[in-house]
């Protein structure tokens, strides 16, 4: 057939849809010309382009929309036929099986749909109720003379041949839709209405499951777990569409486009912060345009450095991220005791270049350098100890000595530097070079060095650190990409902020219980209104302890001050340590030898004493730190998902102030039935109407949009940042798989031998081991003795 005669069939398949077929064809016959049809008696024929096709493999132009089509036809799924007794209902002659559905559901031949989607929406409506899935099927384009299939997958389904079909065409000069051909009979049995989710063609990806799929990895949960959530939260599988397997292929898709971009990816997010969010700071090195480090801080991050950078905190962890980049956040103590975050930064390697580069881009973005900062020793010495012999170790007398001298912040340098001499005097170790170092550096970490920096009482090890490395390791993974390390990142910080705004609240709303409410003790009722929760249960404790445990020896005037001496009864051990408190009760000044204020910033048990006898009713403003005090933090500073929003799209921004719009809706009417019954038919009259004249479904958006949308920034395939290779570090353990028996024994096979003087043999032992060496033979019976 030449061109030109199919010009001539694509400008007169159009014809006249009310007559109906006498001659014997079917939708498929190939024909060889025009003059083999009878164009008075067929709506349409279908026909096989066998000669003169320009490339049939030709793609669709990228201006070419989805519904710009000629022909489209709906044939049923390659579905899993149910032989059971049960099954829609339907009527079945010869092996023949025509649905018996509602008359409205059925569309008829040359019925006039609004567009495409409709058509499709109001036949998949028809398959639903009839009890069988649909796929599309072949749509042939005549415009560029195109001839587009529909791709077949691998699949467990039966194919039955079923001829169940329906088509559409557009007619080119009116734009008009109408069916052109409808066959309702299938040669196999139907399904039952509640099994047409486990059809294949009918499992897709809602945008809801496909960002529930990245955000719970935000917790830590894969994608298994998350289609058990959704499952949970749909009322049942049922009622889920997506199979597990398509959750997964999902997040494997997911893996594989971000994977490339991960680094130029997380770098644009933060740009983006940084341009749109107010006071964030970022910084990042690369090295031969691959990152090497970098560094980031928020506003509310900054806000509590300025508050709380008394005495702050950083340590090293690991396996937070694929590329073993090690994760090294900022700590600091907030006025309710708590651990918070200060800033955070990502290093490749532990070299002293990259902590240089990581501490000047943390006080560039504060401004100021912290009273003390306390960090880990190299990790090398975690395990230092062990350098101690095993038996001292395990002396219990050792230990307690060592911690007792160690940690107490009640002695002098001259007076712990006596006792520590004494110490290794008494257990034999003035030769042991570790405990030596470890004394040659004892300004860094003896506490007792520190007793004249304020607040170092606050922290006295990085174990606040650590807890913090283990509170944001609950929200990350080893294999986590770097796009997903910030998702997790993000999801931990928020956790740690909302609680602290709930404990800004209950301070500020609530008052504690006082211990001395009808002793009218006006000193302790102050304290409660000043206060957070957390600090005030410390002052009261010092209240307490003044109370019951302290009394004024005696009081001495000198040169305007008040000289008393306070005895302090111990009451696990009995002892009455004595301690000197000199107070001036016109500015209210006074001072204790035991520095508990200048450790802590609360006064202690010996001062509260002396401030009840002279009947003090108020602390002295001097005496109450800001950092202790209530609201110090303005609460809208611990709201961040609002302010991530500037990272996001605005598709997905839309779609989660409609998920939160509809959950106000329901929390609303929840308690009156007919309120909620009026909701869910205005909802569905809403789903009605957003379902006519829509274009494209979730489920047809480009997978790359999708993770687009849900990451808040675009893929670009000019990758100018990339990602760091796997890096091996101290802490990031071993990554080697356990050897089999197998392997043990060849490689023992393959190692070089040795001879034995035992048996004067090249052998894989040796004396010690050696099979008929005495002291071998004896060793099991000396156990037993």
């Amino acid at each position: 057939m030449s061109s030109k005669e199919y010009e001539d069939i694509c400008s007169t398949y159009l014809i006249d849809k009310t007559k109906e077929s006498s001659q014997n064809l079917t939708i498929g016959n190939s024909i060889s010309t025009l003059d083999d049809v009878d164009k008075d008696k067929f709506s349409f024929f279908n026909f096989n382009l066998q000669t003169d096709v320009q490339d049939p493999k030709k793609k669709k132009r990228s201006n070419e929309s989805e519904d710009s089509f000629n022909v489209l036809t709906i044939e049923p799924s390659e579905s899993t036929i149910n032989n059971g007794d049960k099954g829609t209902s339907y009527i079945t002659q010869d092996d023949v099986y025509i649905p018996h559905v509602a008359e409205n559901l059925i569309l008829k031949k040359g019925q006039i749909v609004s567009s495409l989607n409709e058509g499709i929406k109001m036949y998949r409506n028809y398959a639903k109720a009839a009890g069988f899935g649909i796929r599309l099927g072949t749509t042939t384009k005549y415009g560029d003379l195109s001839l587009r299939k529909k791709q077949e997958r691998k699949s467990y389904s039966k194919v039955t041949g079923c001829m169940a079909m329906i088509g559409f065409d557009r007619n080119a000069a009116t734009n008009i839709i109408t069916v052109y051909a409808f066959e309702d009979t299938h040669n196999h049995p139907l399904t039952e209405f509640n099994e047409e989710n486990i059809c294949s063609p009918n499992h897709r990806l809602s945008i809801f499951d496909q960002e529930l799929i990245v955000k719970a990895s935000t917790i830590n949960i894969g994608a298994t777990k998350a289609h058990k959530l959704r499952a949970s939260l749909k009322g049942g599988y049922d009622n889920l569409p997506a199979t597990k397997n398509d959750f997964k292929n999902f997040w494997r898709d997911y893996t594989n486009i971000v994977g490339p971009n991960d680094a130029q990816c997380v770098v644009d997010q933060l740009i983006i912060r940084r341009d749109n969010y107010q006071n964030f700071n970022f910084q990042y090195k690369l090295d031969d345009d691959v990152l090497n480090a970098m560094f980031w801080v928020d506003e509310t991050g900054r806000e509590n450095y300025n508050k709380f950078s008394d005495v702050i905190s950083m340590d090293a962890t690991y396996r937070t991220n694929r590329y073993n980049m090690i994760f090294v956040p900022f700590t600091a103590i907030n006025n309710h005791d708590k651990t918070i975050n200060i800033g955070a930064g990502l290093i490749s390697n532990e070299t002293i270049e990259s902590y240089s580069w990581l501490l000047e881009a943390f006080l560039s973005s504060h401004k100021k350098k912290p009273t003390m900062i306390l960090s880990d020793m190299d990790a090398a010495l975690s395990c230092s100890i062990a350098k101690i012999e095993a038996d001292l170790v395990s002396n219990t007398d050792f230990k307690k000595r060592i911690n007792q001298l160690v940690w107490n912040m009640n002695i002098k340098p001259t007076e712990f530097e006596n006792k520590w001499d004494l110490m290794l005097n008494e257990f034999q170790l003035k030769e042991n070079k570790w405990l030596a170092d470890m004394f040659n550096k004892r300004d860094k970490w003896i506490p007792s060095y520190f007793r004249d920096i304020p607040m170092c009482g606050l922290m006295k090890t990085t174990s606040r650190s650590e807890s913090s490395n283990s509170f944001f390791n609950v929200f990350s993974s080893p294999t986590n990409l770097l796009v997903n390390f910030m998702f997790n990142f993000d999801t931990a910080l928020s956790k740690q902020r909302h609680e602290q705004k709930r404990l800004d609240i209950a301070s500020r709303d609530t008052l504690p219980q006082l211990l001395f409410p009808n002793e009218n003790l006006k000193i302790e009722k102050h304290a409660s209104l000043v206060y957070t929760r957390e600090a005030f249960i410390k002052v009261q404790k010092q209240i307490k302890k003044s109370f019951y445990q302290c009394f004024q020896k005696n009081s001495v005037l000198i040169d305007g001050l008040q000289q008393c001496t306070i005895v302090y009864k111990e009451l696990k051990s009995g002892k009455r340590p004595e301690f000197k408190v000199s107070f001036d009760a016109k500015d209210e000044t006074i001072e204790c030898e035991c520095l508990h204020f200048t450790f802590f910033g609360i006064l202690c048990s010996h001062a509260f004493r002396i401030l009840i006898d002279y009947d003090i009713a108020m602390i002295p403003e001097k005496y109450i730190l800001d950092r202790w005090r209530k609201n110090i933090v303005d609460i809208g500073f611990q709201k961040i998902n609002k302010k991530w929003r500037v990272c996001s799209t605005e598709i997905s921004n839309l779609l989660q102030d409609a998920t939160s719009f509809f959950e106000k809706c329901v929390e609303s009417v929840i308690h009156d039935k007919e309120k909620l019954q009026g909701l869910v038919s205005s909802l569905q009259q809403l789903s009605e109407t957003c379902g006519k004249d829509v274009s494209t479904r979730s489920s047809s958006i480009p997978i790359k949009d999708v993770i687009e949308n849900i990451i808040g920034v675009p893929i670009s395939s000019d990758v100018k940042i990339k990602v760091p290779s796997e890096i091996k570090t101290k802490g990031s353990g071993k990554r080697s798989r356990i050897k089999s028996a197998a392997e043990k024994a060849i490689a023992k096979a393959l190692k070089p031998k040795r001879k034995c003087k035992g048996c004067n043999q090249f052998v894989n032992h040796d004396i010690r081991n050696f099979p008929i060496n005495p002291s071998n033979v004896l060793r099991p019976f000396k156990k037993h003795q």
